[in-house]
């Protein structure tokens, strides 16, 4: 919708939603006239969406329809959900410096930490081999642990490298992130169902931070034969080289570190995983 709308009864109901979620202060009476174009470049700005004019679009009525449902999007979620990104981040480091202390002491390492590095980064603790799985080095430890030290810091630092917005991929993206961030969360990240999709759950919410944070350090993330979905089957058969730059593979170890187990079906935007 757009000014001189002759829908008034939708009119009045975009004024309703607008009036109802604290966005402005206007007349109820079905003219789409300045105020309320006004009130509609008021939500764009918000949350910095595509600006056209105050023309009530999908973006628009999107938005309004998730505050409606007392929903959270973008940033704002993005930031409450750092506390379970980060509790899983950290039981993977955890996780980590005991495999370390248990390899450099000559003690068998905690077997959930060896098929986690197997599952998700192809690392085992055998014998040299050639192919999709290999045996785990001392730099590829320092790699991973490396990383997820940098989403640590990420996630502390949220309040200047996260931000709401439309995502260069399209609005229907839940969020991303180039290298050196920031990392833009747009209106399909959020917590109730709206026309972006079905809702996100806690779990598969903290896996997307850990997913785009990894894209903010690693230049080779983004890579068509690193950049596999946990949910795809190419995702197995992933050799380990790759894998040390796949985000999926970190957002999945924390995971499978902090569930006791590989999550089934694995945590993200994956087939039944949306609303875990």
């Amino acid at each position: 919708m757009r000014k001189f709308e002759p829908d008034k009864v939708a009119v009045a109901l975009l004024q309703t939603a607008l009036v109802n979620t604290g966005i402005a202060t206007i007349n109820v009476d079905g003219i789409y006239g300045d105020k309320t174009a006004k009130a509609v470049r008021a939500v764009e700005t918000r949350f910095n969406m595509d600006l056209d004019e105050g023309s009530a679009a999908r973006q628009t009525l999107g938005i309004l329809d998730i505050l409606l449902q007392n929903g959270q999007l973008g940033q704002t979620l993005a930031q409450a959900d750092t506390a379970l990104a980060g509790k899983k981040v950290q039981a993977a480091l955890s996780a980590l410096a005991a495999f370390q202390t248990s390899r450099l002491s000559g003690k068998v390492p905690d077997t959930l930490t060896i098929d986690a590095l197997s599952v998700h980064f192809r690392l085992t603790l055998g014998s040299p081999t050639i192919g999709i799985t290999r045996q785990l080095t001392n730099a590829d430890l320092a790699t991973i642990i490396e990383r997820y030290t940098q989403l640590i810091g990420l996630f502390a630092a949220s309040a200047t490298r996260f931000r709401t917005g439309a995502p260069v991929n399209g609005i229907f993206t839940a969020a991303e992130a180039p290298i050196n961030g920031p990392v833009t969360f747009g209106p399909a990240f959020t917590n109730v169902n709206s026309n972006f999709g079905g809702f996100i759950g806690p779990n598969s919410r903290a896996a997307i931070l850990i997913h785009e944070g990894v894209h903010v350090f690693d230049r080779d993330s983004g890579r068509s034969d690193t950049h596999i979905s946990e949910f795809e089957p190419a995702y197995s058969i992933q050799p380990a080289d790759l894998s040390l730059h796949n985000p999926s593979s970190y957002a999945s170890f924390a995971a499978h570190i902090d569930s006791k187990r590989d999550p089934v079906p694995r945590f993200g935007l994956g087939p039944g995983a949306r609303g875990l």
